[in-house]
């Protein structure tokens, strides 16, 4: 593991993925741990937001969402909206998508097209994990 990757390890484990807007939810997505609510397929929680963890504007963040938005809908993915929250409050909540029918190696692409480190993705029956990026 690269040093960015132990800095930034602790602080996306002490992060709730939130999708409010779900059937059967609202739900709380966290590294390691299952979430039964989630449709049967893979999934991924990826954000557009603050790219290689460097605060952007809420305005640029905001565009950066749409694009995001715009790909998944492209690709004809089921997505839901959703938070990023860090558990201290020392991070801006990050606007997210959890993207339903997305195979891990497409999850992970479409996040290096946004300047991610990483992404929470998951399969059935098992616990969400933390997939680096770069």
């Amino acid at each position: 593991m690269s040093n960015s990757h132990d800095r930034l390890e602790p602080a996306y484990r002490a992060t709730d993925y939130r999708v409010e807007e779900i059937p059967g939810g609202p739900l709380v997505l966290r590294i390691d741990e299952r979430c039964d609510q989630l449709p049967a397929a893979e999934w991924a929680f990826v954000t557009a937001c603050n790219p290689r963890s460097v605060c952007l504007s809420d305005e640029e963040n905001a565009r950066r969402t749409a694009e995001l938005e715009a790909a998944v809908q492209e690709r004809g993915w089921i997505h839901y909206r959703g938070h990023g929250v860090g558990r201290d409050g020392r991070w801006p909540p990050e606007p997210s998508l959890l993207i339903v029918g997305i195979a891990e190696p497409e999850a992970v692409e479409l996040a290096r097209r946004f300047g991610q480190n990483a992404i929470v993705a998951g399969r059935p029956g098992e616990p969400a994990r933390l997939v680096w990026v770069g």
